[in-house]
């Protein structure tokens, strides 16, 4: 065998193997109509973050930590108004009244008060720090309820261009015999192909079949890499 050369299963190496799974699961995911994560993978190279949006990001993560999307994503436009739109001058001039808001809405004193020191964090030029400390995400677990899966959301959505090696995503590379997820999606990427050009495009579609595929009774991930 020559040196660095992944060995062929069945005429086709592990990377072809990856490309060819990864094709499959995206054409599942566009057939059941998730076409915007798709665009919102995309949007990601264009990010310009400021205050407000960097506070609304750490306060998603910090959010749905370990809550079902629905719940919060229900709940998002009333946390918006009672943050003042995520202002963090005035969320802190007004802190009591804006956690007790926040408490009506969501029960979770922790959540909640990490969300207000997230607002802390980003006073001043604090975001610029949260920003950069983005470009070395585990550098994001400092913030509250930030932790060494969701630091990798919260780079994501600061336009870094990441994996968040969550439960799917693990599942994945393990069943095409990779490491790790960013080994998976490093085999998938192509700059070339506009489907897969950027590492959190690749690593959406994947989550988002990982994440219907028993729900909609799609086959598994060893299927998806190694069936006919």
């Amino acid at each position: 065998m020559a040196p660095n050369r992944e060995p062929r299963v069945g005429g086709l190496s592990r990377e072809a193997r990856a490309v060819r799974g990864y094709e499959r699961a995206l054409d599942r995911v566009l057939r059941a109509g998730f076409t915007s994560d798709i665009d919102w993978a995309l949007g990601l190279a264009s990010v310009r973050p400021d205050r407000q949006y960097v506070l609304a990001e750490i306060a998603w993560v910090v959010l749905n930590s370990g809550f079902r999307y629905q719940i919060v994503r229900r709940l998002w436009p009333k946390f918006r108004e009672a943050t003042y739109g995520f202002d963090a001058d005035k969320i802190i001039l007004d802190r009591e009244r804006c956690r007790r808001r926040c408490l009506q809405l969501l029960n979770y004193p922790g959540k909640i008060d990490a969300v207000l020191a997230a607002a802390d964090a980003v006073q001043g030029d604090g975001w610029k720090q949260v920003v950069l400390d983005a470009q070395q995400p585990e550098k994001l677990k400092r913030l509250p309820f930030v932790g060494p899966v969701t630091c990798y959301h919260l780079a994501k959505s600061l336009g870094v261009d990441c994996v968040k090696p969550d439960v799917h995503l693990r599942r994945a590379a393990e069943a095409a015999g990779f490491e790790a997820p960013l080994q998976l999606c490093q085999a998938i990427r192509d700059p070339e192909e506009m489907l897969r050009s950027r590492l959190v495009l690749v690593d959406i579609v994947l989550w988002r079949y990982g994440e219907q595929r028993q729900s909609r009774g799609w086959p598994a991930w060893s299927e998806i890499f190694w069936g006919r």
